[in-house]
Parts: C-alpha cells; structure tokens; sequence
C-alpha cells in the first residue's frame, strides 16, 4: 500500500472510535438535558394540583365554618345567607344551600327568599350520603346555564335535618387560576376529572371545556397517579403530556408540552456535533495529504542521493526528511490542538461574558422595574395621605395660637376631626390589599349637598393656594344642591382639581370654583389662568400617570395619578368629566356633571353632637393590655359622662365581671393570657354577662377577622383606632336596653 493509505488508515484508527465515544457521550449528555426539562415540567403540574388543592381546602374550610354557627343549627335562613353571601361569594362563585331530597333552598347569587323551579338535584343526596366534604367533576349549574364544579359540605340542624353546603364554582375560576400560572405561551395545562371530562383549560377554553379528554391521557391517568406520554394533543401539536392528581379532589392536572420544543436543543446540539465531526475529518484528510507530499519528497532526495554514488559522484548531503517531517507533524499536531483549547477557551469566556451581560441587563432592569414599582406606590401613598394632613397641620397650628375663643377653638377642632376621620379611612383602604389587587373600590352612596363637599374640598386645598398666593373665586349658584354620592370621594374629587389648579398656576394667579344646576344635573367646574395644556396632551390628560413634562415652577407636580382618579371616582358615580384649554399659556377648566339627587337631605348629624346629645350614661370594661390605649379612650368615655372601668388581662376581666357584670365590654383580641375571642366566649358563658354587648376592638381588619369575632359572640367589630361616632351610638343603645344588630366597622 503508498505511504498516504498508511497514513490515512492510522489516523482513522484513531480518529473513528474517539469521535464514535464522543457521540455517544453527547447523546447521554442530550437525553439528561430532555430529561431535566421535563422534570421541570412534573414540578409545575405538581405546583398547580398543589394550587387547587389549596383552592379546594379554602373553600371546605369555610363551608366547616359555616356548617358549625349558629345560623345552620338553628336553621336561620336568612341570616345564613346573609352570611354566605358575604363570606364566599364573588362574580364566578357562590354558595347554594341544598336540601335533603335535592331541591335547592338558597342561592347566593339570587335574592334571598327566591324559588327555585327546577327539580331535585339528584347528586345531592348521594353527596349527603357521604357524609364528609366531597367535590364533584364537571356539571351543569342551575338549569343548565353554567358549567360548574363544587366543594359539598353534608350538614345537620340541631333539629336533625340534613342539608348539603355547597361552594360553587364557574369554570372560569379554574381558568383564571391556570391563567395566573407562569408557563410558556404555547404550553396547554388542563384540569380533567375522575370521568375523563375537561374541567379548565389556559388554551381554547370555550372549545374543549366539558369534552372528553384524549383516551391514551385519560387511560394513563386512571393507571399511575402521576407519569408522561407523548401522543397527539386535541391543539393539533405532538407534546410530552405530563399528568399527576389533586389530594382534595380526584381530578388530574395535565401539561402538555410541545415535543418541538422540548427536543430543540436536542437537535441543535446535534447539528453542532456534526458540523465539528466534519471539521475534524476534513483537517485529517488534509494532514493525510500534506504529510504524504513531504515523505515523497524526502524519498526523491535519498534516490537523488543513491544515484550519485552509483555514478561516482559525492552526493550533496541533504536532509531526507523523514524526521523532520515527523517532528514537523508532532509540532503540528501540537500546536493545533494547544490553538484548537486556546479556541475553546477564548469561547467559553465569550459565552460566559455574553450571559453575564445578559444577567446583568436582566437585574437591572428588573432592578428599574422595581424601583419604578416602590416609587409609583410612594407618590400614591403620598399623594392619598397629603390632602387630608394639610388641613389638619393647619389647624394644629391655629390652636397654638394665643387668644383662641371656645367657639373658634370648636371649629378647629371640627376639622382635625372630619379630616382625621378622613385620614383613617383612606389607610384603611390602603390596607385592604384584596381591592387594591383586584380594582374594587367600594362607595358609600348617600344624599349629600353640595355646599358641604366644597367646603371640605377647599379646606384641603387651601394651604397650597395660599402658600401660592393665589386668589380663589366661588361662585355657588345652586350651593343647596343635594347629589348621591359618597362624601369622602366626592371631597377628594374636587380637592384634586382645586390643588391641581394651584399647582399648575404661577404664583398669584386666578382660581375659579362655579356650582350650578343644568336641568337635572348638576355642574360645578374649576379654572385657572395657569400653564394650559398641551393640546396634543389634552386627549390623555385623564390616563393614569400621563402629565404634561415638569418644568423649574412646577416641582410639586404629580405624577399623574390624580386626574385618572377623578375619572374613575366619577364614573362610579354615575358623572362625567371634561377638561378644556386653549393651549399653553391660557389656563385650563375642567367641569364635573352629577345627576341631581330626586329628595334634598332634611338632617345632617354630627357624630361628636350626637355623642353629647341625653344619652344616659352606661357602665362598661374596656380589657386592654396597652394601658396607654385603655386609659386613653376610658378618659374620653369618662368626659362623655360613662363610667368605665379599665382592666389589663382576661382574667382579671373575668374575676371582675362574676364580682359586678356590665351592661357592655370593650374587649382588645391580642390580649397576653387568653385572647379576646376565648374572653369573649366565656362572657357569653356566664350567667350574668351573657345578654352584655361585646365590642371588639383589634388591628386585625380582614373578613375573616370579622366572621371569627362574630362567630365568637361579638356584637360589634372594630378596627384600631376606632369610630368614637359608632362607638356612641352602641353606647346609647346599651342605654336604652335595645339589643342591637352586628355591625363591621
């Protein structure tokens, strides 16, 4: 064989099984990577059977809850459905209080007292039969108009009746539940029952909600608890169809994941593999060929040589170059594989810089993001807090003031409290994170006039017009006019404008307040001689956080949270508003429209007058462990002619109460010995403190705080600080010997 086949043949002995053990290590290394991707996609089918089942044991534990008060033994109807209605209902789902043969007794989502036409619900009583909480598969709400899944809860009056507590919900629930799962946009998670029926589904819902499921799924699903397969989705695609079962329910959770997408970086990997293999056969082949020229060459200067000295001649000495070409290609070699690490190297530290640059504009702007989150939060907080603490500083400074008369110091006083009040109702808001979450916001409608919410407005607003010198006309042509609405909103609406228009005016400008009615509306409009808008801003000037840019004379400028609430505060009130300018420069109105309220308001009261109205004095026990807390409001009850008897623990509480029970008990929840609900109980225990009426007073103000207290025999719930105005009216109550109704404060 020529020297090239030799070569040729040695370095494919070589080459050949290194690159076989090669693809072989890179398979083993694909599959692991396959294999740790769907891993990851069993945990996420874990995480969210976990969620529902969390979902699922909410709702049996307020169905327990309710099983057990005294509205179920007693089979009090209407208080148990006004009980229901406030505890687990909300737009996709509801409680239903089923009889025993089936027929349906209460619906949350219908008034109370509704009859129901339809027939008996024949999964009912076998769903009593149970005799333990259960949760049905897919079916068909009332009259078939909704499809829908339950917890049951079978339940028995003290009268030995059974009944059957259900917690229902519209699938779009379930939906709205896969929804809030962080998947990849072309996953498809779905929720199917022990009958092989789709439940929920993050991708076309509406199509396969209430279909059968595929049978290879469905068939694995009654086999193995949890497991995989790849077959062909409903959605058209092949996946990795990965499943497992809730605890609470016998209901799969399945994921599909596109094979596609799983075997990509098995396939690229591949592809890289390949191009390398391709590579390094076409660097032997050209080795194969350099080295044989170079041996040719060394074996013509040896037959050079030889046949001089057959013809006499002394041969030129030259190099045959058979060891320098061997130790030309042990250097070539050699410096090609030291060239081929140096690449590797240089490569690796590429990708390593490429993904820590990655990581670092990753955290960055997830840094920014975070940062733009916390300081949005603070201007609204803000924002929110300013309005009411302005005038409230004020007026803390009007009472340092020498010379002060009782009626001007009253009036004062009037006002740190109508604000205060104010102050605490919009931290209160703040703290309820569930309709910050979700957008609710709820109002109190009432008859109010006019004239009272300008007032207040303009309380709120006047520091910042006078600190800017600027002069404020009212024009209040129908200032007895009554519109229905909530006081506190309607205040900050109008207060928002009147600061907005001292903002954005030059010091020692114009401000115009106008109230008059147009038929059956009534308009109230304010304007300025200010900065105008933009009219290519005017269109957006009520979007959340638009503004017009900032400039040196507007540093108390917003950051456009306050004309977006007026929008919203408006449409809750069934109200439009506008806003004109002419341009730059020209000043700006904005005009507020209120349907008129039919009946004008004959009353106002006034909580502090009502407080010092004939109302007997009463007796009571306030149990706090904060002495300064309790000897606080004992003084203010003391001055409003109540005596009040203060006590630190439950048990010296309790001591007392069996010495000299009281007609009424203030009672803090966090107390250090037994807490205030156990407190509570006893005194509802004992013979002459059970017919007092129990407040409680705590810093825990979640809807189930209030439901617990409640459960516990509390007639009154309040949260710290607590409304002295609510706090009279019990007080008289207790005076008069008139039982009174729970109220949530």
């Amino acid at each position: 064989m020529k020297t090239r086949t030799y070569l040729a043949a040695i370095v494919l002995t070589v080459l050949v099984p290194l690159l076989a053990l090669s693809a072989w290590g890179l398979n083993l290394l694909l599959e692991e990577e396959k294999e740790a991707r769907l891993l990851t996609v069993e945990a996420r089918a874990r995480s969210i059977a976990l969620s529902i089942d969390k979902e699922l044991v909410r709702a049996e534990g307020a169905l327990r809850v309710i099983g057990q008060t005294d509205q179920m033994s007693r089979e009090d109807f209407s208080s148990l459905y006004e009980l229901m209605r406030k505890t687990i209902t909300s737009p996709d789902s509801w409680a239903v209080l089923y009889g025993a043969d089936g027929s349906m007794l209460m619906h949350t989502h219908h008034p109370y007292g509704t009859r129901f036409d339809e027939g008996p619900n024949t999964w009912v009583p076998q769903a009593i039969a149970l005799q333990k909480p259960s949760v049905t598969n897919l079916r068909e709400g009332r009259a078939g108009k909704w499809k829908v899944v339950s917890v049951n809860l079978p339940v028995k009056s003290a009268g030995g009746r059974q009944f059957l507590l259900s917690h229902t919900f519209h699938v779009s629930h379930l939906t709205a539940l896969l929804h809030r799962q962080e998947l990849p946009p072309n996953w498809v998670v779905g929720v199917f029952g022990d009958d092989g029926i789709s439940i929920a589904r993050n991708l076309r819902e509406k199509e396969f909600v209430g279909k059968p499921v595929m049978p290879e799924l469905y068939k694995a699903s009654r086999e193995r608890a949890s497991g995989r397969l790849v077959n062909l989705t409903r959605d058209g695609f092949w996946a990795y169809n990965t499943f497992t079962h809730t605890t609470r329910a016998d209901w799969t959770v399945a994921i599909a994941a596109p094979e596609e997408e799983i075997n990509r970086p098995a396939r690229t990997a591949t592809l890289i593999a390949g191009c390398v293999l391709l590579f390094a056969l076409g660097s032997a082949l050209l080795g194969i060929v350099l080295f044989a020229r170079r041996l040719s060459a060394s074996f013509d200067l040896a037959l050079d040589a030889a046949k001089s000295l057959e013809l006499g001649k002394m041969p030129v000495v030259q190099p045959s170059g058979v060891v320098e070409a061997d130790v030309l290609q042990r250097a070539l070699h050699d410096a090609g594989a030291k060239l081929e690490a140096e690449n590797e190297a240089r490569r690796r530290l590429e990708r390593e810089r490429e993904q820590l640059l990655r990581s670092e504009r990753d955290a960055r702007r997830a840094a920014e993001n975070q940062n733009n989150a916390k300081d949005e939060f603070l201007a609204m907080l803000a924002h929110e807090l300013r309005n009411p603490l302005a005038p409230i500083v004020a007026a803390a400074h009007m009472l340092r003031l020498p010379g002060r008369d009782e009626a001007s110091v009253q009036r004062t006083g009037d006002i740190i409290i109508r604000q205060a009040d104010h102050l605490k109702s919009l931290i209160h808001d703040l703290l309820d994170v569930s309709r910050v979450t979700r957008g609710l916001v709820t109002i109190d409608r009432q008859p109010v006039e006019i004239d009272a919410v300008v007032k207040s407005a303009i309380e709120q607003a006047q520091p910042l017009i006078d600190s800017r010198k600027h002069a404020l006309a009212l024009d209040l042509r129908a200032s007895r006019a009554v519109v229905l609405g909530d006081k506190k909103r309607l205040v900050q609406v109008i207060a928002n404008l009147l600061t907005n228009a001292a903002k954005y005016t030059p010091p020692g400008g114009r401000i115009a307040l106008m109230v008059e009615t147009q038929g059956e509306q009534l308009v109230l409009a304010v304007s300025d001689n200010g900065i105008g808008i933009d009219p290519e801003l005017l269109s957006h000037v009520f979007d959340l956080f638009r503004q017009a840019e900032r400039s040196a004379d507007r540093s108390q400028g917003g950051l456009g949270l306050g004309l977006a609430l007026v929008r919203s505060i408006m449409t809750m009130h069934d109200g439009q508003v506008s806003a004109h300018s002419d341009g730059i420069g020209k000043g700006a109105c904005f005009t507020l429209t209120l349907p008129l309220h039919a009946e004008r308001a004959t009353q106002a009261r006034a909580p502090h007058d009502a407080a010092r109205g004939g109302a007997a004095p009463v007796h009571l026990m306030i149990v706090d462990d904060n002495v300064d807390a309790a000897r606080s409001l004992a003084h203010l009850l003391e001055a409003k002619g109540h005596h009040v008897t203060v006590m630190a623990n439950a048990h010296s509480a309790l001591d007392e109460s069996l010495r000299n029970p009281l007609p009424l008990y203030i009672l803090d929840i966090g107390l250090p010995d037994i807490d205030g609900y156990e407190l509570a109980r006893r005194l509802r225990a004992a013979p002459g403190s059970a017919g007092a009426v129990l407040v409680a007073l705590t810093g825990y103000g979640q809807m189930h705080d209030q439901h617990k207290a409640f459960a516990a025999g509390f007639d009154h719930h309040f949260v710290k600080p607590i409304d002295i105005a609510a706090l009279d009216r019990i007080l008289a109550d207790a005076a008069q010997s008139q039982p009174g109704q729970a109220v949530c404060d």
